[in-house]
């Protein structure tokens, strides 16, 4: 699922010109959250506990859910100038 986010679907919404820095932007969020998570994870298990932290983790990944399904665009069905037809540079 990680590489559909970062890779596939950045080449799909951003035009050509500036599609590079929109994959590389996404993978970098990406990689910052990742790290973050990995970081805070025994944090919040020593902190919390086990059930209060996993109750978090789950909050974020579904308000990440959340904001993707509602504020992504729409790609299916459109060529790729229909969807950069929103981005500039």
């Amino acid at each position: 699922m990680n590489g559909t986010l970062t890779s596939i679907y950045p080449g799909e919404v951003f035009p050509t010109e500036v599609r590079g820095v929109g994959t590389g932007f996404a993978a970098a969020v990406s990689r910052v959250g990742a790290g973050l998570g990995t970081f805070l994870l025994p944090i919040g298990v020593e902190k919390f506990g086990v059930s209060t932290t996993m109750l978090v983790a789950a909050a974020v990944v579904f308000s990440g859910a959340l904001v993707s399904q509602l504020w992504a665009p729409e790609t299916k069905g459109k060529s790729l100038s229909e969807t950069a037809a929103g981005f500039s540079h």
